[in-house]
Protein backbone atom coordinates (compact mmCIF):
# COMPACT_ATOMS: atom_id res chain seq x y z
CA UNK A 1 0.00 0.00 0.00
CA UNK A 2 0.81 3.91 -0.35
CA UNK A 3 -0.16 7.25 0.97
CA UNK A 4 -2.52 8.60 -1.46
CA UNK A 5 -4.30 11.46 -0.17
CA UNK A 6 -5.32 13.33 3.37
CA UNK A 7 -9.16 13.47 2.40
CA UNK A 8 -11.17 16.15 4.15
CA UNK A 9 -15.27 16.25 4.36
CA UNK A 10 -16.14 19.44 4.11
CA UNK A 11 -19.42 21.26 2.91
CA UNK A 12 -17.98 23.62 0.38
CA UNK A 13 -14.87 21.74 -1.03
CA UNK A 14 -14.10 24.53 -4.29
CA UNK A 15 -13.75 26.77 -1.73
CA UNK A 16 -11.87 25.10 0.93
CA UNK A 17 -9.77 23.53 -1.99
CA UNK A 18 -9.51 27.22 -3.29
CA UNK A 19 -7.97 28.38 0.12
CA UNK A 20 -5.25 25.64 0.41
CA UNK A 21 -4.10 25.54 -3.42
CA UNK A 22 -3.42 29.34 -2.67
CA UNK A 23 -1.93 28.87 0.78
CA UNK A 24 0.28 26.58 0.41
CA UNK A 25 0.86 26.60 -3.59
CA UNK A 26 -0.32 22.97 -4.42
CA UNK A 27 -2.43 23.30 -7.93
CA UNK A 28 -5.23 22.09 -8.12
CA UNK A 29 -5.58 18.84 -10.25
CA UNK A 30 -8.50 17.44 -10.01
CA UNK A 31 -11.95 19.13 -9.94
CA UNK A 32 -15.07 17.48 -10.10
CA UNK A 33 -18.43 17.45 -8.34
CA UNK A 34 -18.16 16.23 -4.47
CA UNK A 35 -14.16 16.12 -4.59
CA UNK A 36 -11.59 18.93 -5.46
CA UNK A 37 -7.90 17.95 -5.42
CA UNK A 38 -4.32 19.54 -4.74
CA UNK A 39 -1.34 17.48 -5.53
CA UNK A 40 2.77 18.43 -4.98
CA UNK A 41 5.55 15.91 -6.75
CA UNK A 42 7.87 16.77 -3.79
CA UNK A 43 4.91 15.59 -0.98
CA UNK A 44 4.59 12.54 -2.75
CA UNK A 45 0.21 12.61 -1.94
CA UNK A 46 -2.69 14.97 -2.76
CA UNK A 47 -4.99 16.98 -0.23
CA UNK A 48 -8.70 15.99 -1.11
CA UNK A 49 -11.73 17.85 -0.30
CA UNK A 50 -14.79 16.26 -0.67
CA UNK A 51 -18.65 17.31 -0.34
CA UNK A 52 -20.39 16.74 3.15
CA UNK A 53 -23.58 17.87 4.30
CA UNK A 54 -22.52 16.78 8.18
CA UNK A 55 -21.86 19.96 10.38
CA UNK A 56 -18.14 19.51 12.19
CA UNK A 57 -18.68 19.42 15.68
CA UNK A 58 -15.64 18.22 17.66
CA UNK A 59 -11.96 18.64 16.72
CA UNK A 60 -10.01 16.80 13.54
CA UNK A 61 -8.45 13.99 14.76
CA UNK A 62 -5.76 13.99 11.74
CA UNK A 63 -4.34 18.04 11.20
CA UNK A 64 -1.56 19.51 9.00
CA UNK A 65 1.35 21.09 10.62
CA UNK A 66 3.15 24.24 8.64
CA UNK A 67 6.66 24.43 8.85
CA UNK A 68 8.67 28.54 9.13
CA UNK A 69 12.17 29.11 9.03
CA UNK A 70 12.22 32.02 11.52
CA UNK A 71 9.78 34.33 14.01
CA UNK A 72 9.05 36.28 10.70
CA UNK A 73 8.52 33.57 8.57
CA UNK A 74 6.13 32.59 10.76
CA UNK A 75 4.08 35.27 11.35
CA UNK A 76 4.13 35.96 7.63
CA UNK A 77 2.84 32.52 7.36
CA UNK A 78 -0.12 32.95 9.60
CA UNK A 79 -1.09 36.49 8.13
CA UNK A 80 -1.12 34.88 4.89
CA UNK A 81 -3.71 32.65 6.10
CA UNK A 82 -5.68 35.06 7.88
CA UNK A 83 -6.15 36.67 4.75
CA UNK A 84 -7.04 34.30 2.57
CA UNK A 85 -10.05 33.16 5.05
CA UNK A 86 -8.46 31.23 7.84
CA UNK A 87 -9.92 32.63 11.55
CA UNK A 88 -7.40 31.55 14.92
CA UNK A 89 -9.18 28.80 16.67
CA UNK A 90 -9.23 28.23 20.08
CA UNK A 91 -8.72 23.72 21.04
CA UNK A 92 -7.72 24.76 24.87
CA UNK A 93 -4.27 25.03 23.76
CA UNK A 94 -3.18 28.23 26.22
CA UNK A 95 0.34 29.71 25.56
CA UNK A 96 2.40 27.65 22.74
CA UNK A 97 4.67 28.67 20.56
CA UNK A 98 3.16 27.41 17.92
CA UNK A 99 -0.33 29.10 15.95
CA UNK A 100 -3.67 26.80 15.79
CA UNK A 101 -6.02 28.14 13.28
CA UNK A 102 -8.67 26.72 11.01
CA UNK A 103 -9.16 26.77 7.34
CA UNK A 104 -13.09 28.31 6.10
CA UNK A 105 -14.01 24.62 6.43
CA UNK A 106 -13.57 24.42 9.78
CA UNK A 107 -10.26 22.27 9.85
CA UNK A 108 -7.68 23.03 12.57
CA UNK A 109 -3.74 23.54 11.40
CA UNK A 110 -0.94 24.09 12.94
CA UNK A 111 1.53 27.01 12.04
CA UNK A 112 5.28 25.43 13.76
CA UNK A 113 7.70 28.00 14.90
CA UNK A 114 11.15 26.75 13.43
CA UNK A 115 12.33 23.27 13.62
CA UNK A 116 15.14 21.57 12.85
CA UNK A 117 13.50 18.69 11.43
CA UNK A 118 11.21 20.49 9.15
CA UNK A 119 14.07 22.83 7.32
CA UNK A 120 13.73 20.81 4.17
CA UNK A 121 10.18 19.70 4.19
CA UNK A 122 8.90 22.53 2.32
CA UNK A 123 6.02 24.65 3.76
CA UNK A 124 3.79 21.95 4.68
CA UNK A 125 5.66 19.92 7.86
CA UNK A 126 3.65 16.81 8.67
CA UNK A 127 0.33 15.43 8.58
CA UNK A 128 -0.62 14.60 12.38
CA UNK A 129 -2.80 11.60 13.30
CA UNK A 130 -3.71 11.64 16.96
CA UNK A 131 -4.18 8.20 18.65
CA UNK A 132 -6.18 9.33 21.70
CA UNK A 133 -5.43 8.76 25.49
CA UNK A 134 -3.74 5.38 24.99
CA UNK A 135 -1.82 3.55 26.51
CA UNK A 136 2.58 2.32 25.12
CA UNK A 137 2.11 -0.09 23.54
CA UNK A 138 -1.17 0.57 21.48
CA UNK A 139 0.45 3.75 20.58
CA UNK A 140 3.34 1.81 18.74
CA UNK A 141 1.25 -0.64 17.11
CA UNK A 142 -0.49 2.44 15.91
CA UNK A 143 2.36 3.65 14.66
CA UNK A 144 3.57 0.62 13.19
CA UNK A 145 -0.01 -0.13 11.44
CA UNK A 146 0.64 3.19 9.11
CA UNK A 147 4.40 2.42 8.53
CA UNK A 148 2.90 -0.68 6.87
CA UNK A 149 -0.12 1.10 5.31
CA UNK A 150 1.59 3.68 3.91
CA UNK A 151 4.74 2.46 2.87
CA UNK A 152 6.66 5.06 5.12
CA UNK A 153 9.34 3.69 7.42
CA UNK A 154 9.72 4.93 11.51
CA UNK A 155 12.20 7.29 11.13
CA UNK A 156 11.73 8.94 14.59
CA UNK A 157 10.80 7.77 18.05
CA UNK A 158 9.38 9.92 21.42
CA UNK A 159 7.57 8.74 24.11
CA UNK A 160 4.42 10.84 22.83
CA UNK A 161 5.15 10.93 18.63
CA UNK A 162 6.12 8.95 16.29
CA UNK A 163 7.63 10.16 12.66
CA UNK A 164 7.16 8.21 9.92
CA UNK A 165 9.00 10.18 6.41
CA UNK A 166 8.79 8.91 2.55
CA UNK A 167 11.02 6.17 1.66
CA UNK A 168 12.46 9.36 -0.60
CA UNK A 169 13.16 11.17 2.69
CA UNK A 170 11.47 14.92 1.33
CA UNK A 171 8.61 15.98 1.72
CA UNK A 172 6.40 16.21 4.88
CA UNK A 173 6.20 13.83 8.05
CA UNK A 174 3.41 11.52 8.94
CA UNK A 175 3.22 11.66 12.38
CA UNK A 176 1.34 9.38 14.99
CA UNK A 177 0.78 11.78 18.31
CA UNK A 178 -0.30 10.57 21.44
CA UNK A 179 -2.12 13.13 21.52
CA UNK A 180 -6.14 14.25 21.82
CA UNK A 181 -9.47 12.96 22.81
CA UNK A 182 -10.69 9.23 22.09
CA UNK A 183 -13.02 9.22 19.15
CA UNK A 184 -16.04 10.50 19.68
CA UNK A 185 -18.12 10.61 15.77
CA UNK A 186 -17.20 9.95 12.32
CA UNK A 187 -13.71 11.18 11.03
CA UNK A 188 -14.03 14.31 8.79
CA UNK A 189 -10.50 13.83 8.08
CA UNK A 190 -9.51 10.78 6.60
CA UNK A 191 -5.67 9.26 5.26
CA UNK A 192 -6.67 7.21 1.95
CA UNK A 193 -4.45 4.96 0.49
CA UNK A 194 -3.86 2.56 -2.63
CA UNK A 195 -4.26 -1.27 -2.33
CA UNK A 196 -6.17 -4.58 -2.97
CA UNK A 197 -9.22 -4.72 -1.71
CA UNK A 198 -10.84 -1.03 -1.99
CA UNK A 199 -13.41 -0.04 0.76
CA UNK A 200 -13.33 1.83 4.17
CA UNK A 201 -11.59 0.12 7.10
CA UNK A 202 -10.23 1.45 10.67
CA UNK A 203 -6.70 1.36 11.97
CA UNK A 204 -5.83 -0.08 15.37
CA UNK A 205 -7.18 3.46 16.87
CA UNK A 206 -10.83 3.15 15.24
CA UNK A 207 -9.24 5.85 12.91
CA UNK A 208 -11.51 5.69 9.53
CA UNK A 209 -9.01 5.65 6.50
CA UNK A 210 -10.06 4.15 2.87
CA UNK A 211 -8.29 1.92 0.15
CA UNK A 212 -8.44 2.84 -3.48
CA UNK A 213 -7.57 0.87 -5.97
CA UNK A 214 -3.75 2.49 -7.75
CA UNK A 215 -3.78 4.57 -10.86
Amino acid sequence: MTLKAVVFAVARPRAVAGFWSSFVDWPITVDRPGRVELTSAAAGFSLAFEQTATPKTVKNRIHLDLASSSAAAQKSIVDKALALGATRADIGQGELPWEVLADPGGNEFCVLEPRPEYAETGVLAAVVLDSGPVEPAAFEQLAEFWSTTSGWPIVKRHPVQIGLRAPSGVGPWLEVLRDGDAKQVEDRVRLEVTGPAPGLRQDPGGNDFRVVSPG
